[in-house]
């Protein structure tokens, strides 16, 4: 098997699942993870995560690369919650941890597509691959795909609770959308960089969870990055996880056994055929509003003003055969490091 060279630009540290993300990337033969770029909030706390997460892995001889800090114009961004680091970074770990390079992302992930090609895979905000086209806007000729974890096209695939939760609290469903909406500006840019994009999009990976029992696994590996990884979901699910703003009593759109979404594990998913994710390529609307970036098919009516290319878009999930597939890789890797 031939591996897939490829980048993760990541806002590591905040929502658990970008470690996830990690650690299923490098549990997966089918992928070559040649650089960690960072982006959005306190990049340098982001970057000392991921440099550790790297070195309990056996990988420390991937670099990391410390990217844009805040939004490139409107968003609701940076975000940082204070609780970024804890469960990892306050703990001891005596072993190595991979190079944090000096340097920008943007001008990182530029110069290394002129000596290599290598598939780009965003789940953070996008401020850092806008920052690498408006440096090079000839980047995308030199990156075979850009995927994303973000978007939201298919407001009728959210699961009822979800509908149920926009109903009592008033908020558009592309209000889940995160990542676009912490750097509308850079979401545009993206979008119409003339990339060959991927959207792994809201309306999936907030309706496809990792429960408790998978924690566990991940607890009772024996590996230290198994039990950073426990005690990081830990604080997230009990904490944050289902302490959305303004979260009406009455409505609870995650299972109570969730830990944790699988948004950006789902992402690094799609770049290979893990048999549980369907992508479709459609005609695509995208358009700057105010705080919010709108994504919609041309074929359900155009967005006024909107630019229109043509990428794949994540269009169901059999979240069970995720669930296991993920848990399966993930637990196995871990064991491994164990021994």
């Amino acid at each position: 098997m031939q591996s897939i060279p490829f980048v993760l630009d990541t806002d590591i540290g905040t929502d658990v699942d970008d470690a996830l993300a990690l650690t299923f990337a490098l549990a997966s033969p089918e992928l070559d993870l040649i650089g960690v770029t960072i982006v959005d909030g306190d990049v340098a706390t982001r970057a000392k995560m991921a440099a550790r997460l790297l070195g309990m892995a056996g990988r420390p001889d991937i670099p990391v690369i410390i990217g844009e800090s805040t939004p490139i114009a409107s968003g609701r961004g940076p975000t940082w919650f204070g609780h970024e680091g804890k469960g990892l970074l306050e703990l001891p770990w005596d072993g190595p941890e991979a190079e944090i390079l000096p340097g920008s992302a943007a001008e990182w992930i530029v110069e290394t597509s002129r000596e290599k090609e290598f598939h780009l895979c965003a789940v953070g905000p996008y401020s850092n691959v806008a920052a690498a086209v408006t440096l090079d806007p000839t980047l995308p000729k030199r990156v075979p795909k850009l995927t994303v974890m973000g978007g939201m096209v298919f407001a009728e695939h959210y699961d009822p609770q979800w509908r149920q939760f926009f109903a009592e609290t008033g908020l558009p469903p592309n209000h889940m959308d995160h990542n676009s909406n912490s750097d509308v500006r850079a979401a545009y840019i993206m979008a119409n960089a003339g990339f060959d994009m991927t959207w792994v999009t809201a309306e999936l990976t907030f309706c496809t969870t990792m429960n408790r029992e998978t924690m566990g696994l991940f607890r009772a590996s024996g590996s230290t990055l198994g039990d950073r990884l426990a005690r990081m979901l830990e604080i997230w699910s009990s904490e944050w996880f289902h302490h959305i703003p303004n979260f009406p009593v009455e409505a609870k759109p995650f299972p109570e056994d969730a830990v944790a979404a699988l948004h950006d594990p789902l992402a690094v998913a799609s770049m290979f055929d893990c048999n549980a994710l369907a992508l479709e390529r459609y005609a695509l609307n995208f358009a700057e509003a105010g705080e919010r970036f709108e994504t919609k098919r041309s074929d359900a009516g155009d967005l006024s003003g909107a630019a229109e290319a043509e990428h794949r878009v994540s269009v169901a999930v059999d979240r069970a055969k995720f669930g296991t597939f993920f848990a399966e890789r993930v637990e196995g890797f871990l064991t491994r490091l164990s021994t």
